[in-house]
């Protein structure tokens, strides 16, 4: 008996099917841009535009301090390279803006992925252990930030927010995944809830 199969029969395979984990860079002096370039990466996957190749070059220039190390350079980057993601087909945006935390949250999760967050911090709030930052780098030296995102934290769980850590300190269990902390309102509150948000367009 022959099977035959029609194109009705086949049920394409969506980016959110799957779970694609993007690695969190680390790094103490450029986390404002190591925390973009994960959160530019994953929204381009969940709109399924995201193939590694030449971009990562890009992307990984977010990985410096010269790129990537204040919210100031990573707006400036970002401003210098929007028009090469477009021509690559990443159709990403930024906007800076000056927002409580909660309302931020509430914007990334509604965005179901095709949006994230970038929010600096300050380190000792989200990291309050003695040296938790480790070796000889004391902990009010380094630049902090994290990014906010949809993922799963485990792959057989939903979507829920995530909280992306570029130096989560060194201390036992120090985790660049997480749930979002508690103390994000405060750490967020010491930098003026300054933040920059990114979309994939249509997604504003």
């Amino acid at each position: 008996m022959e099977l035959v199969v029609s194109r009705d029969d086949v049920v394409m395979q969506r980016p959110e099917d799957l779970h694609f984990v993007v690695p969190v860079f680390h790094t103490p002096t450029a986390c404002c841009g190591a925390a973009t370039a994960y959160l530019l990466r994953r929204i381009a996957y969940r709109a399924g535009a995201y193939a590694p190749g030449i971009q990562e070059l890009i992307f990984h220039e977010l990985n410096t301090s010269r790129e990537g190390g204040t919210i100031e350079k990573v707006q400036r980057w970002f401003n210098g390279r929007v028009s090469s993601l477009h021509e690559l087909g990443y159709r990403l945006q930024c906007r800076r803006v000056s927002t409580p935390t909660a309302a931020i949250l509430d914007w990334v999760k509604q965005g179901r992925g095709y949006r994230g967050a970038m929010i600096p911090t300050n380190f000792r709030k989200l990291h309050p252990e003695p040296n938790a930052a480790g070796g000889d780098i004391p902990d009010d030296a380094v630049a902090h930030a994290i990014g906010l995102t949809m993922d799963k934290l485990d792959p057989n769980s939903t979507d829920d927010l995530v909280m992306i850590d570029p130096w989560p300190g060194v201390q036992g269990g120090a985790k660049d995944r997480a749930k979002v902390s508690a103390a994000l309102e405060s750490a967020s509150r010491d930098r003026g809830y300054h933040a920059l948000v990114y979309f994939w367009v249509g997604w504003s």
